[in-house]
């Protein structure tokens, strides 16, 4: 268990205060990149529904609600209600996720906690906004119905056949990073005015805003684009290509200085009247695509696919063999850049995974604590707020509070 007294400080948010209450991915994830640069986080858990990724090995919360804190609160009894507001009295930050308007059916709007703490920057998330059409607000969403509704999901996959979502929970991830960085915006902001600031993320608009030229594309032109697998539809040498060894490299033959040191290592002249100098690409369905393509995949049939990373990158055209998690363990670079790191998980034991990113040259990022089992800090934290014994006997009693396993 931990109070406030024995979070560390350190990093570049340390003394910032994050309240979250949100399971699955897109919510808890925005919370676990403030608690790795140093904010004080309290996660939120409903004692009457654990976060989903409490089943199976439960691995996400190993790594993705490391350094926060738990409270198991239920926040729409009155005596939830009034430990809610009194945690957030004194946040920077608070983010939910949740169907859009689940916390003004709750008598929790945005003016109600700005009542009790002006400079709040307050973060709602959900698969379709806080505004709208109302049956699009109360909408259930997870992550693939966000790429599915933004059209995210029909630019993944084969042209032949039917779109598949981008794995792993790309709009989960996406959305987390974008309520991350609104929610600085925000606080930094209030820290001038004193204004806190209330931040509606949808992700079905997350990920249309992460869909590159494509609606740009279709509302100028009305060109639909076409998912290109695992190969571009435009550029020879542009996608993967099987090896000796059984393995793929993905390599992009794109940009004039890509292609003159590029095409020598496959047997292509580069400057020849197929390959003329300056040429930024060989466009697919041309004779010069086609030898291309051929030469390429010769070349690849003849080496493993580190090989052909080794080769292509000492030649300064870019190229990975596509990894799995054993040939990421073992390459060098991850190592010499401590990738994975190891760390002690909540119940003393253990743990490898994957290690806090970015990484910064003069503030400390640390992992201090695993992720905690439900209600294992809520003692200390209504503690810190005030309550006394009998008090949090009362909450517990009226099942208002889970007070975990002591």
């Amino acid at each position: 268990m931990a109070r406030k007294a024995d979070v560390p400080q350190f990093g570049p948010l340390a003394g910032v205060k994050v309240v979250h209450s949100s399971l699955s991915v897109a919510g808890p994830f925005a919370a676990e990149m403030f608690a790795e640069y140093g904010a004080d986080v309290i996660w939120i858990e409903n004692p009457m529904g654990p976060d989903i990724s409490r089943g199976g090995t439960a691995t996400t919360i190993k790594q993705d609600r490391r350094n926060q804190r738990n409270i198991a609160l239920s926040i729409p009894t009155p005596e939830g209600r009034e430990v809610f507001l009194k945690l957030i009295k004194d946040a920077d930050i608070f983010i939910e996720a949740s169907k859009g308007g689940q916390y003004e059916k709750w008598g929790l709007n945005d003016e109600v906690m700005w009542e009790v703490n002006p400079k709040l920057v307050i973060v709602h998330i959900s698969g379709f906004g806080q505004t709208g059409l109302p049956e699009y607000v109360s909408r259930a969403s997870y992550d693939p119905i966000a790429q599915a509704a933004s059209g995210y999901m029909k630019l993944n996959g084969y042209p032949d056949r039917p779109p598949i979502p981008a794995f792993p929970v790309a709009a989960d991830y996406f959305t987390a990073l974008f309520a991350t960085t609104a929610a600085l915006s925000a606080m930094h902001r209030a820290n001038l005015t004193g204004q806190g600031e209330s931040i509606d993320v949808a992700q079905y608009e997350v990920m249309l805003r992460v869909s590159s030229l494509n609606p740009m594309e279709y509302l100028l032109y009305g060109k639909e684009p076409k998912p290109e697998g695992n190969h571009s539809q435009y550029c020879a040498g542009y996608g993967s290509f099987p090896c000796k060894d059984g393995n793929e490299i993905y390599t992009l033959f794109l940009g004039p200085g890509v292609l003159k040191n590029a095409l020598p290592l496959i047997g292509l002249e580069y400057g020849s009247e197929m390959f003329p100098k300056g040429s930024p690409m060989a466009w697919m369905g041309t004779p010069a695509a086609d030898l291309l393509e051929e030469k390429l995949k010769e070349f690849c049939a003849n080496h493993t696919a580190l090989e052909v990373s080794d080769i292509f990158n000492k030649h300064s055209v870019p190229c990975s063999a596509i990894y799995d998690y054993e040939m990421a363990a073992n390459d060098p670079h991850y190592q010499a850049r401590e990738a994975f790191t190891e760390w002690e998980d909540i119940d003393g034991k253990t743990v490898k995974g994957v290690n806090i990113a970015p990484k910064f040259k003069n503030s400390e990022t640390k992992i201090w604590r695993g992720g905690p089992n439900m209600g294992q800090d809520s003692v200390d934290i209504l503690k810190d707020l005030g309550y006394g014994d009998e008090d949090i006997q009362k909450l517990a009693e009226a099942k208002s509070v889970f007070l975990g396993k002591q």
